[in-house]
């Protein structure tokens, strides 16, 4: 393919908004792409390198971390951007990512938080009160002391396909990367492929990469997607795998027949599932998103969950 110079802009504009540098230097470096505009090329190698130099910050951040968590004994696994380019991808540079996520087991999720915030993390934004985030909340978002993000999740998302989540059931097995010398526990691949799907449609932007790894984990790893659609049954979130399928197929424009394109497409979605997905979609309000939730909790929870979320936020730590 052959990019004119405004067709470039265009592209290298589109890449930088939907996170894709990476794929589409690749593209370029493997001659599937041409840019007839030297601007555009010497832009995309720039933002690559910025890209690429923030991950080699972020995964000396993943090590520092994962040294406080072992050392307390914290069961954790890596799990999204670093996780999926060292594994999913057939080289790391090519999925660039711009946090560090880790999904901590329930039982141990107050304590990790707590050790990491005493140990120079901050929370910069405020939260519910009453342990909202432990009992309800997908999580926390800690920045350490150069200011990088670490992502700690205790669920995969908020509201109605987050509150009946079993998040033990990712902890049964794990797969492992290294770096820095340190074993780092990661998410195995049917449950790397869950996380995918509900990134995809609740993460809140929709961007082309959240697809592209659902599809790469499908196509490309072959993880095991019944696996992943028996726990997110367990979960009461088969539509959320469903639609993360369909959407991956629909906007990568992929014409490729799979069983498991075949299983979301005959998945049955109440309509109530139906409404969440569309406002997740829509990115509604978090207060709208954390309302969704209350069908699925059970009946003495609701006073409680309702009285959080009509509390003002805590303030952020000092």
């Amino acid at each position: 393919m052959v990019l004119d110079a405004k067709a470039a802009h265009d592209v290298l504009a589109r890449a930088r908004f939907d996170h894709v540098t990476g794929f589409l230097a690749s593209a370029v470096l493997a001659g599937v792409v041409i840019a007839q505009d030297d601007d555009v090329t010497s832009g995309l190698w720039r933002q690559w390198r910025a890209e690429l130099l923030l991950c080699v910050r972020l995964e000396a951040l993943a090590v520092r971390t994962a040294g406080i968590l072992d050392a307390a004994g914290i069961n954790w696994r890596l799990t999204k951007g670093a996780a999926l380019a060292h594994l999913d991808y057939p080289d790391p540079s090519m999925r660039t990512f711009g946090d560090v996520d880790l999904v901590v087991h329930p039982s141990d999720w107050p304590a990790a938080f707590r050790l990491l915030t005493g140990n120079g993390y901050r929370r910069e934004a405020g939260t519910l009160p009453h342990g909202y985030d432990a009992r309800y909340g997908k999580g926390a978002t800690l920045k350490s002391d150069d200011g990088l993000e670490v992502d700690l999740h205790r669920r995969f998302a908020i509201g109605r396909f987050g509150v009946a989540a079993r998040m033990e059931s990712v902890f049964d097995s794990s797969s492992s990367i290294e770096l820095a010398g340190r074993r780092i526990p990661v998410l195995e691949p049917a449950s790397r492929l869950l996380h995918a799907c509900f990134h995809a449609v609740l993460g809140g932007f929709r961007r082309l990469r959240a697809f592209r790894d659902v599809a790469q984990l499908i196509l490309v790893t072959g993880a095991d997607w019944r696996r992943t659609f028996a726990i997110a049954r367990s979960w009461k979130a088969e539509a959320v795998v469903a639609s993360a399928i369909i959407d991956s197929w629909n906007r990568l424009q992929l014409e490729v027949d799979h069983p498991a394109h075949a299983r979301a497409e005959s998945t049955v979605v109440s309509r109530g599932d139906q409404r969440v997905l569309e406002m997740f979609a829509r990115g509604s309000t978090f207060r709208s998103q954390a309302l969704s939730a209350l069908r699925r909790l059970p009946p003495h929870e609701v006073p409680r969950y309702l009285w959080s979320l009509g509390q003002p936020r805590l303030r952020r730590q000092p």
